[in-house]
């Protein structure tokens, strides 16, 4: 049976160009070499941990170039155009389980490449130098094992990757080999990850750094940073059976840019789900930034492979699909990008290469496929996730459902992201964080198939948070990785955090958006009133409700508090199905008008046996904020803030009249107060200063005030 495998590149085009079809054999045809099969790895001797860290230790090799931008005009110039400013609005759920996977003591290597996959009953993981395997709960069940000895005898040397292969029920677990430039890939023999494996060895024409492979019925697809830009197509029947002489061919991507400035690693698409649809392609896809050679404006390449293993396997020419602009390109390999507290020194975080892995599924409707790369967001080398979602129906054009750029106001990167798909078609993006302001985090955030498109809704949640800061190497990751479980809801990622200095630990974690709760709904916003007043004595609140469990509910009570007070407890009497939400006005007003005075408002559902409380409540906080209008009020056009050092801002206001003693204060968004001081008066009017150092990135109001009037003015604190 043939099926076509396509192959996509990242870019922004004002519209869809298509060359002609013209098709190209294969250029190279070779054959692994089956190695044997492996005692079970349960069996194999655990590798013993480091009780000191010794200061020479192995960097894993890579071909990472210098990153320089060819094109100084390349767009976007200054911030990313898709840079999310809507605030989330839903709750999120807590990890399902949480747990460390290897530690520096036990990989014995820099940096750890973490990947991990889950199947029915276990979650396999693979670090720098070694494999670990547990259970769902996090119970360790075999390891930690060296790679190479696992992997038919030879040297650890790194870049494990470790894959689920639902189609088969086996596992898939690899690395490379330096010495021979070549891949030993590993397939279990039964489902049973802790058992034996069929372990072959497929050499290649350099060194394959940063390997990335997706699986596809007819075969496992490849993808390397190594000379060329050939991807190959691995002879998966013949690995699963244990066979001899599995081919790999390689093809050539015609048309193709390369990246001149850092990894070049087509990203390979990987299946969810229990089946692909007859006839449809597979995906792999591959950044190109306009700030490098010979491209005009970024863009997606697609190029379709027809694979048959007993005939004509061909390469065809590319496709290009628009997205909008974006800058992958941050400081030269080894500079580093992402700053942390106490130390010049900055992590790598592997800019213009889409984030492993890349996910593809098939719904009754569509297919949709999910990729990640890390864009500049200011232009000034602040990471933000740029995600994308395609969609086709059958073998068709592919075109962007939606796309966004994922970042917080709060000075703090976001890099190193993976994300996937449920079943629902809600998508999940966890990543790191970071900055000279935050040791890094490991977080998550999502959707819901039903949100307004292009924005991340749910509120990010911590995986964990580091306690150390690496001063070493400025190598961070370089991988991390989100896998699905076989119940298509429950997403798991791994990637690295630091519990101390200089000491990388990875973490495992899941979670999931789909409730397995009959019962259960929740205010996630409250939309009116909004937060600029001013405001009337009989403001009417509008929330909206949710319903997040799989049984439609009617006919309860939602509950409205000003400052903890009861308000109202009043009635939905329409019907909310199954996630799905609606909106929801009080007949009862309230009154938040009084000048300077800070409200609390608290709205809340309350549903006789509803099986998950954390997410019932949503509270909103609102200040009023009102300018006079005769000629002795403060105005905001005499009101001036500006830096006068990082973080330290001069408040100025320019007035000739005496107001008398003039207070200050800074409030974040929600109103709450952060600082408050005296206005020091001089000839040409009022003026002080306030140290924000310390306090998070984002928009802060300063509001003047002499017990009459009052002027305020907002900036963004970055």
């Amino acid at each position: 049976m043939k099926r076509l495998f396509t192959l996509l590149m990242v870019a922004l085009l004002l519209s869809t160009l298509t060359y002609a079809q013209t098709e190209y054999p294969p250029v190279s045809v070779a054959y692994g070499t089956f190695l044997g099969e492996t005692i079970p790895l349960r069996d194999f001797p655990t590798v013993e941990p480091w009780t000191e860290i010794p200061e020479d230790i192995y960097i894993v090799p890579n071909n990472m170039r210098n990153a320089a931008k060819v094109n100084a005009n390349a767009l976007p110039i200054g911030d990313d155009p898709l840079r999310q400013s809507e605030p989330t609005y839903r709750d999120s759920r807590s990890p399902l389980v949480n747990f460390n996977g290897a530690t520096l003591s036990e990989g014995q290597a820099i940096p750890p490449d973490p990947s991990g996959a889950v199947g029915p009953d276990h979650y396999v993981h693979g670090v720098n130098l070694v494999v670990k395997i547990f259970d769902k709960n996090g119970a360790l069940l075999a390891g930690p094992t060296s790679l190479g000895a696992f992997l038919g005898g030879g040297p650890s040397n790194g870049d494990p990757i470790v894959i689920y292969d639902r189609l088969a029920d086996r596992f898939f677990v690899s690395q490379f080999r330096i010495s021979t430039n070549s891949l030993i890939i590993g397939i279990s023999t039964t489902p049973d990850p802790t058992g034996t494996y069929y372990v072959y060895n497929f050499p290649l024409n350099s060194f394959p750094d940063y390997p990335h492979y997706g699986i596809w019925p007819e075969a496992y697809f490849l993808t390397a940073n190594k000379s060329g830009q050939t991807t190959y197509a691995l002879e998966r029947d013949v690995m699963l059976a244990g066979g001899n002489n599995p081919q790999i061919q390689g093809f050539p991507l015609p048309g193709l840019i390369r990246n001149p400035n850092t990894v070049f690693s087509p990203e390979p698409a990987h299946l969810l789900g229990e089946t692909a649809p007859a006839d449809v392609p597979g995906y792999i896809i591959y950044l190109q930034d306009d700030s490098w050679n010979n491209i005009n404006t970024d863009h997606l390449k697609i190029w379709e492979i027809d694979i048959d293993w007993a005939g004509n396997n061909t390469v065809s020419s590319p496709v290009e699909i628009p997205i909008n602009a974006f800058d992958s390109t941050f400081a030269p390999f080894g500079n580093g990008d992402v700053e942390q507290p106490g130390t010049a020194n900055k992590y790598d975080n592997i800019g213009g290469v889409i984030s492993y892995m890349a996910n593809y599924r098939s719904f009754p409707t569509h297919n949709s496929f999910v990729v990640n790369f890390n864009v500049d967001i200011d232009g000034n080398d602040t990471s933000g996730i740029r995600w994308v979602e395609l969609r086709n129906t059958g073998v068709g054009p592919w075109s962007v459902h939606q796309e966004g750029t994922w970042t917080i106001a709060d000075g703090n990167g976001r890099f190193m992201g993976s994300n996937s798909i449920d079943e629902e078609g809600n998508i999940a993006l966890a990543y790191n964080v970071g900055s000279d302001i935050l040791r890094t985090a490991i977080r998550y955030t999502g959707r819901l198939e039903t949100d307004p498109l292009g924005q991340m809704t749910i509120a990010e949640t911590s995986i964990i948070e580091s306690n150390g800061i690496v001063t070493n190497t400025n190598r961070f990751g370089d991988y991390a990785q989100m896998t699905l479980d076989i119940d298509n809801r429950t997403f798991w990622h791994t990637s690295e955090y630091l519990p101390s200095n200089n000491f990388w630990t990875t973490r495992i974690a899941s979670f999931k958006f789909i409730a397995d709760n009959t019962n259960d709904v929740g205010v996630h916003n409250i939309a009116a009133p909004g937060f600029v007043g001013p405001y009337l004595p009989t403001e009417a609140v509008t929330v909206n409700l949710f319903n997040y469990g799989t049984s439609a509910q009617s006919n309860f009570d939602i509950e409205l508090r000003v400052d903890g007070n009861l308000v109202a407890t009043e009635t939905y009497t329409a019907t909310l199905d199954p996630d799905s939400s609606d909106t929801f006005t009080f007949a009862q007003t309230i009154d938040i008008s009084n000048l300077g005075q800070t409200y609390v408002v608290e709205a809340k559902t309350v549903l006789a046996g509803d099986e998950y409380t954390d997410n019932d409540e949503f509270e909103k906080s609102y200040f009023y904020d009102i300018l006079g209008t005769d000629d002795t009020t403060f105005s905001d056009s005499q009101l001036f803030i500006y830096p006068t050092s990082e973080r330290v801002y001069e408040i100025s206001y320019v007035t000739t009249v005496d107001y008398g003693k003039v207070d200050f204060r800074v409030m974040n968004i929600l109103g709450q107060e952060i600082a408050r001081g005296n206005m020091d008066q001089n000839g040409s009017g009022y003026k002080a200063s306030v140290d924000l150092n310390g306090k998070a990135a984002g928009v802060y109001i300063f509001e003047l005030q002499n017990g009459t009037y009052k002027t305020s003015k907002k900036i963004l604190v970055r």
